[in-house]
């Protein structure tokens, strides 16, 4: 009688084992095919996640680039322009030096995809635009045709002044981990300021 329970008892253990190695196959398999299936989804999101935090981080200094600039050369110290009442004088050398700060503040980003402008509008309050009065480029930057019309919306009208600095920065970028689904991105940034010093800023060029 003991000797007819022992066996099956170790027929219950057997079956159990068994059915413990097909539990824990069964649940490998499972487990295998249910990462196949989210890995995928893993990785678009944290290519997703990537390519959104380089493109906020550049987009940020693509601001900073364009409102420097024009911060810049608003703020030109007077230096009287004997040809034009009520200008200072601003050498192209100096010019290209407030324009190629730009290219440090995108540090440590390469900077060769940088690209800047920076011109002066004058301002035309009967229909809200301003015409371009000259412009520089810098790094490849295409500057703007004098008497090229720029829109202006209501807010810098309201700001007042004869004259605007206008500056355009863009820059493209490669995001990381992701170049073959989604290629290179441009972002871009502009900013208007009214010359501090004086009405208007007007070229030495060549200086």
């Amino acid at each position: 009688m003991k000797i007819a329970e022992a066996g099956q008892e170790f027929t219950h253990r057997a079956r159990a084992a068994g059915f413990r190695r097909r539990f824990v196959r069964d649940a490998s398999g499972a487990a295998a095919t249910e990462m196949a299936m989210i890995a995928p989804i893993c990785l678009a999101l944290l290519g997703v996640l990537t390519l959104g935090r380089q493109g906020f981080e550049l987009q940020g200094k693509v601001a900073l680039a364009a409102h420097t600039v024009t911060d810049l050369v608003a703020q030109t110290p007077y230096q009287k322009d004997p040809a034009v009442a009520q200008a200072t004088e601003l050498n192209q050398s100096d010019l290209d030096t407030d324009l190629a700060l730009s290219s440090e503040i995108m540090y440590p980003n390469p900077s060769t995809t940088l690209t800047a402008v920076v011109s002066e509008l004058l301002v035309n309050s009967t229909n809200s635009t301003g015409v371009v009065v000259w412009s520089e480029g810098y790094n490849g930057g295409a500057p703007l045709a004098v008497g090229t019309p720029v829109p202006l919306g209501s807010a810098i009208m309201a700001v007042g002044g004869s004259y605007l600095i206008y500056a355009q920065v863009q820059y493209s970028f490669t995001p990381l981990g992701i170049t073959q689904t989604v290629g290179q991105i441009t972002l871009s940034d502009s900013e208007m300021l009214v010359p501090r010093n004086a009405a208007q800023i007007t070229i030495n060029w060549g200086q």
